[in-house]
């Protein structure tokens, strides 16, 4: 049954009103592109728009169809990319989970996911990554490995987290969500959970290189073996649950959806090294309290929380589109429990790291089912996953009705691609496209926002474009960013922007 969320008190970040459930305003649209789903929890795209779909294998007993297919731009069934269904472990929240597609794809077509595999009485969680080649996967390799039956207990089906992410200005690293093995949930004693635990690997985003070795400047690197003194791989800590994680695609701010035991969901700004409470603190309070403040010290308060009845955080987005305007430097949560979309307005500009309001955009999922990816499309529309516990997963578009009528990203949208490579020492290319004849200029800016140099200034026929750009090692390493305007008939149709490293 639908629970309709309570007033929740003002708190010291931001004051949040009734929730209550609303379907989609009428000046937005939700249309099916992937349907006949079952057990799906994630999806990517790759760069022509394919998609990446991960499904979970099941809830309970012998796997079935924990499966990564991939479906054309329009939602057609193309392949089974890779089929683990003799290999992995379901059950509660165990199968075959994230799933991302790697930001120089077009040079490499390496797809990674995340999944836990049947090895011994306690199983294993891993990371795989698989070389593309039409639509299947070949050359798996493992490049990371947490062997469970080493924790001295049999862990039960809960919190194995599974998100993967890549951030812009790091496409060489990626960032791993482990959850803490639901061990010790309310015993706040050292060493009872992992979530405080640096020689532990759960309850933590690991940030890995994509070839499985680890980073030297990961906060916590001491030696370079994860099993002696902190494990290097931990990027950051005090975390239980979390089924969401989202970049900003200009400032590369790092974002997180976690779940609470009984009184708190939480959204969190990541920094590189923080700790975020658990399972000392559950919101902003102590482990399961509504009215005693966390105070552990140096824990990072998350920037905004979800009071009990519980929603089940799952997927979100920052959108940076122009499809829909109304959302720019907005964030999309959605949720598991009730299937909604949670819209948060941030402040603090440039950073972002504080939430001004937040109010509850839609219920998009009728009955029981909820939501878990979201992600923002190519055309700047919404694109939500039904998934987790169903055997009837879609993934469906959200956007303005005007738009209807364009069938996912079936036709060339106006686009800007992220170059690649990236990092870049001295050559790079992008990647854009247009749907009709258009005016295209591309110009690069340094971080105080000062142009320095014009990439492109040209009429171009619809479809996909790439510009090259040379010369970039004249410039001083760091962050810069480059726009692109459209324009169709005189007019201005689409701005975006992305962010370059340059490196010495």
């Amino acid at each position: 049954m639908r629970k309709i969320l309570p007033f929740i008190l003002c708190i010291s970040l931001i004051c949040i009103g009734k929730l209550e459930a609303q379907t989609l305003p009428s000046t937005y649209s939700q249309t099916t592109i992937v349907s006949g789903l079952s057990y799906p929890v994630d999806f990517d795209w790759a760069p022509d728009g394919r998609y990446f779909v991960t499904q979970k294998g099941g809830y309970t007993g012998t796997p079935v169809n924990a499966k990564i297919q991939v479906y054309s731009p329009a939602g057609t069934f193309l392949a089974t990319f890779a089929n683990v269904t003799d290999s992995v472990t379901v059950g509660g929240e165990r199968g075959l989970l994230g799933i991302a597609i790697d930001p120089n794809f077009t040079t490499n077509h390496f797809v990674y996911a995340f999944y836990v595999y049947k090895y011994g009485t306690a199983n294993q969680i891993r990371v795989v990554r698989w070389f593309e080649s039409s639509n299947v996967g070949t050359n798996p390799t493992t490049i990371l490995s947490l062997n469970l039956n080493t924790l001295g207990f049999t862990p039960q089906p809960y919190h194995y987290a599974g998100m993967i992410r890549f951030r812009p200005s790091q496409p060489d690293k990626l960032y791993i969500c482990v959850g803490e093995m639901y061990h010790n949930q309310q015993d706040t004693t050292a060493g009872a959970n992992f979530g405080q635990m640096l020689n532990k690997p759960y309850g933590k985003i690991l940030r890995i290189n994509t070839d499985g070795t680890i980073p030297t400047d990961n906060p916590f690197y001491d030696d370079g073996n994860p099993a002696t003194g902190k494990d290097d791989r931990i990027w950051s800590y005090g975390h239980r649950n979390m089924f969401g994680m989202c970049v900003n695609p200009v400032t590369d701010s790092l974002y997180l959806a976690e779940n609470g035991l009984t009184t708190w969901d939480e959204f969190n700004v990541i920094h590189k090294g923080g700790n975020y409470g658990w399972n000392h603190c559950e919101g902003l309070y102590e482990n399961s309290s509504t009215t005693q403040l966390c105070t552990e010290p140096g824990m990072v308060a998350p920037i905004a929380t979800w009071g009990a009845p519980l929603p089940a955080l799952t997927g979100c987005l920052y959108y940076s589109g122009t499809a829909m305007p109304e959302f720019n430097n907005h964030i999309l949560v959605a949720d598991n429990d009730y299937g909604r979309l949670y819209d948060l307005t941030m402040g603090n500009a440039p950073n972002y790291d504080i939430v001004t309001s937040k109010v509850t955009f839609a219920d998009v999922v009728a009955g029981a089912e909820g939501l878990t990816t979201i992600r923002q499309g190519a055309d700047g529309c919404i694109y939500a996953m039904k998934g987790g516990y169903t055997t009837t997963g879609t993934i469906f578009r959200i956007c303005h009705a005007s738009l209807a009528g364009i069938a996912g990203n079936e036709k060339s949208p106006n686009r800007l691609g992220q170059n690649y490579p990236n990092p870049t020492t001295g050559a790079t290319q992008i990647d854009y496209s247009v749907s009709d004849a258009s005016d295209v200029s591309i110009e690069l800016f340094d971080v105080t926002g000062r142009k320095v140099k014009s990439i492109l200034n040209t009429a171009v026929e619809p479809g996909d474009h790439t510009v090259e750009m040379a010369g970039l090692d004249k410039f001083a390493q760091g962050s810069y960013f480059y726009k692109i305007q459209v324009k169709q008939n005189n007019k201005v149709v689409y701005n975006a922007t992305k962010r370059m490293m340059i490196v010495k």
